[in-house]
């Protein structure tokens, strides 16, 4: 146990006192790029209605569709939520309007 505990604080000192292995240059030149992002491309509409369609039925699909919501397209994301907060509201309303 002991030589565990030395080792542990020998690999942390050296992990604290390492340097850089590259120049560091005190003048550093930076470069902004500005970006454009389309405004509704047909695309994404495409997109965004497949993801409300795919988190309307994750209800009936026990919520497994939902792991889609790691997809990096921002528009599909959307949609997904979009359509998951409608069909709980769905859900609700017709609990409610049976259940009474």
């Amino acid at each position: 146990m002991k030589k565990l505990l030395l080792l542990l604080i020998t690999l942390t000192t050296f992990t604290n006192v390492s340097y850089a292995s590259f120049p560091v240059t005190e003048n550093t030149q930076t470069e902004v790029v500005a970006t454009i992002e389309k405004i509704q491309s047909p695309e994404s509409v495409l997109y965004m209605m497949l993801g409300f369609f795919v988190g309307f039925f994750s209800w009936f699909l026990v919520l497994i569709p939902l792991l889609l919501l790691f997809v990096p397209n921002k528009s599909f994301r959307l949609g997904i939520l979009a359509g998951f907060l409608t069909g709980a509201l769905f859900l609700l309303f017709f609990l409610g309007f049976f259940a009474g």
